[in-house]
Order: C-alpha cells, then sequence, then structure tokens
C-alpha cells in the first residue's frame, strides 16, 4: 500500500513528486509514479527535440525542481555550461540547459527508482485504498495494479493530436498518405526519421510551428509556413499577472466553472510566438529560406508521385512532405478510462469537461490532480512550469496535514 501514486512521469509528475518527497515529508518507499514512457520526461523530450526549440518560453524560475533558483545555481556550476545558458528577456533557459538540469534533478533525488512503467487503464476509488490498473506499453504482458492512499493524475495533452479535416481526408483516401503527412506530436513521430526533402510545409504558426520550421530551415530544406491567422506575438501564453494575485485573486473568487472557463479562453494566447522566434522567422523570410502564407487556410491535400499538394484558397501549392503543427484538441486528457471513473464515482465535472475541485486541488477524497486537469482551480498556467509548481504548493501542504492527522 503506498501514500501517494502520481500517474504521469512528465514535467508536472515529477515536480509534484519531488515536493511530495522534499517539502510533503513522503517517505520514498510510499509513493511511485507510473509513466508509459521507458524513461520520465521522455515525452517531453521527444516533443521538444522535434519542434527544435532553443530556449524556454517560461523564465528560469520555472523548472522541476523544488527551490526557484535551483536553475541558475545549476548553470553556474562550472563544467555543465552550455554556449548560451540563457536568453532574453526573463532569463530563459536554453533547452540544452534545462534538460541537463532535469537529469541533474533526477538523478541527484533517485527519482527513476520511483518510476514504474505502465499505461493506465483503470481506475478504481470504491475501497478505501485508490486502485490504478496498468498495462504494459511495450506488449510484453507485464501489466498490474497498484493501490494508494492518495492518487494524483498529472496527465498532459491528449495521446492523439489535433489532425485538421482536410489531413484526415486525405488519410482515408489514399494510403500513401501517412507517410507524407505526418503530425509534429504524433507518439511516434521523429523528425530525423524524415528523410532529405527538398520542400517541406509546416501547417500551424503557433511556438511549436514557428520553431519547427526554423530548424529546417537550419538543416537546408525549403519551408512553407502555413498560418490561417496573422501572426500573433506573446511573450508568453498568457499575461504574466495570472502567476500571482494580480488576476488569480479575482478569478478565485469566481463560483461559477464555466465563467471560470471563458476567462481562461480569453486569457490564453493560443497559436502565439515570442518575439524573438518571430523575429527570426522574418529573417529566415528575407533570406528566402522560408516562405510565409499568413491567413490562408488549407482546404484539401492531394497525394501525387512527388509528394503531396496542398489546395489553398483554389491555388495548389506542392511540397514533399507536410508537418503538422495544429497542436492538440479541447479535450479532457485520460481518456476512456477516466471517462469510466468519472461515470461510476459520479466525479463532478464543469460543462467543459474538466475537473471541479477544492483548493487543495482535490477532485474525490483521495483523487488528486494537476496540469490541465487543474485549470479550473489554478487558471490559465496551470499547463505550464509555473502551474507545476503552484500544484507542487498545495499538494505538499495537503501531504503535510495528512501526517499530522495520522
Amino acid at each position: 500500500m503506498l501514500d501517494w501514486l502520481v500517474v504521469g512521469g512528465g514535467p508536472h509528475g515529477v515536480h509534484v513528486a519531488l515536493r511530495l518527497l522534499e517539502d510533503g515529508g513522503v517517505p520514498r518507499d510510499s509513493i511511485r509514479i507510473v509513466d508509459d514512457e521507458e524513461r520520465l520526461l521522455a515525452r517531453w523530450r521527444r516533443s521538444t527535440r522535434n519542434t527544435g526549440m532553443q530556449f524556454l518560453r517560461s523564465p528560469s524560475v520555472h523548472h522541476i525542481d523544488v527551490s526557484s533558483t535551483s536553475l541558475s545555481h545549476f548553470a553556474s556550476r562550472g563544467g555543465r555550461r552550455v554556449g548560451k545558458p540563457f536568453t532574453r528577456p526573463y532569463a530563459r533557459p536554453a533547452l540544452e540547459l534545462f534538460d541537463l538540469h532535469c537529469d541533474d534533478v533526477i538523478e541527484r533525488n533517485e527519482l527513476h527508482s520511483l518510476h514504474v512503467r505502465g499505461r493506465a487503464r483503470h481506475l478504481d476509488l470504491s475501497e478505501p485504498s485508490v486502485r490504478v490498473g496498468f498495462e504494459d506499453p511495450t506488449g510484453a504482458g507485464q501489466d498490474g495494479e497498484l493501490r494508494a492512499r492518495n492518487v494524483i493524475l498529472a496527465i498532459g495533452a491528449p495521446q492523439e493530436p489535433a489532425w485538421p479535416d482536410w489531413a484526415r481526408r486525405a488519410l482515408d483516401s489514399d494510403t500513401e498518405a501517412r507517410g507524407r503527412i505526418r503530425h509534429l506530436f504524433d507518439p511516434g513521430f521523429e523528425l530525423e526519421d524524415a528523410p532529405g526533402d527538398t520542400a517541406i510545409a509546416v501547417v500551424g504558426a503557433g511556438i511549436s510551428g514557428a520553431q519547427l520550421a526554423l530548424r529546417l530551415v537550419q538543416k537546408g530544406r525549403r519551408v512553407i509556413l502555413v498560418s490561417r491567422h496573422a501572426l500573433r506575438i506573446h511573450q508568453f501564453d498568457s499575461d504574466p499577472g495570472w502567476l500571482g494575485p494580480k488576476n488569480m485573486a479575482a478569478f478565485a473568487r469566481i463560483q461559477d466553472p464555466n465563467e471560470r472557463r471563458a476567462q481562461i479562453r480569453a486569457a490564453r494566447h493560443r497559436g502565439s510566438m515570442p518575439r524573438d522566434v518571430h523575429l527570426a522567422l522574418r529573417g529566415a523570410q528575407n533570406e528566402g529560406t522560408l516562405e510565409l502564407i499568413e491567413g490562408s487556410e488549407v482546404s484539401a491535400a492531394r497525394i501525387t508521385e512527388q509528394g503531396v499538394a496542398l489546395e489553398l484558397e483554389g491555388k495548389e501549392v506542392p511540397v514533399d512532405r507536410v508537418v503538422l503543427a495544429t497542436g492538440f484538441p479541447f479535450r479532457r486528457p485520460g481518456g476512456g478510462w477516466l471517462d469510466e471513473a468519472i461515470e461510476a464515482f459520479d466525479l463532478p465535472c464543469a460543462d467543459c469537461g474538466y475537473p471541479i475541485l477544492d483548493r487543495e486541488l482535490r477532485w474525490h477524497r483521495q483523487l488528486f490532480v494537476t496540469g490541465p486537469l487543474a485549470e479550473l482551480e489554478l487558471g490559465p498556467v496551470s499547463r505550464n512550469l509555473s502551474g507545476a509548481q503552484r500544484a507542487g504548493e498545495r499538494l505538499a501542504a495537503v501531504a503535510i496535514e495528512a501526517r499530522s492527522a495520522a
């Protein structure tokens, strides 16, 4: 019987587990992290590598460790520096530095020893303990079940990314389309697997699509970046006022979850990018290595002998390959197994499908959440590293209270 089980080994799950150990006083032998990847943070690393991210959008105080100064102190120590560890504004860390720091945090705290590899498939809240059933993602048959007094769902974006209708139609009509049209966030997608095409269309011009386009330009490809709207420039994906009481005080007073959802939607700068990425795009455009098509939406795609012909407002644009950077659909993470638990145990949800929580991020007496699932309580930053830190503080306080009560 565990005291705490964290479902999800991404930045949120790793940070929350560390908070429980460091601040919550939870013994190591009573906490585990179940995640379907071979290593903790593996999905994060694959996604950021595929996009070609150079620097994080978040400032240096946002990371997976407990102390806010941990990353900057790590950067100042000799022997593990990178060429340019931070960039302006807000001292944003290089991805290489951030990943090295993550390695250091995981190794120093031996978090890998808490990792149980498995894909959650069942959640049972009917007993005094919570049971989480999982399957072996490798197919080797090592399915199992873990029981805990408390479970934290640290589930990130859905496994299936958002495919535009025109792309799905192309996949359904031509068996060769799957090799020519891929999504950046497909679970098995690796940019290194792409052959040496001459021309690649990137569809979607938020920060991920922009970074991907720049990476492909650096690899010597001719890139066409297609955006259905004019480029949106914002330093962060929501106003910094949401990091503190400036905006959160009023948000916390709202009782109606539908009104909270409306505020979150209005606050998020979806499909945006920071100014330095925008300047790099314009530089590549001026040099002729990148063609930018703004305010135009793809209506169809046709597989040809040479590659793919994209239809954009009545004209065809021929390319060798298409990579979609169209993000994820707006739906509650977790999939069918979580839907079943919601119905079976009457877990409260807002009209948008997301959990209605108390201040401690409690969804059920022994079930807590962080990440996207917590956004009706934590606001627009809930999905970000800053949201992980905010959730970690609250959950550590719950653990301390539980120890005192015991």
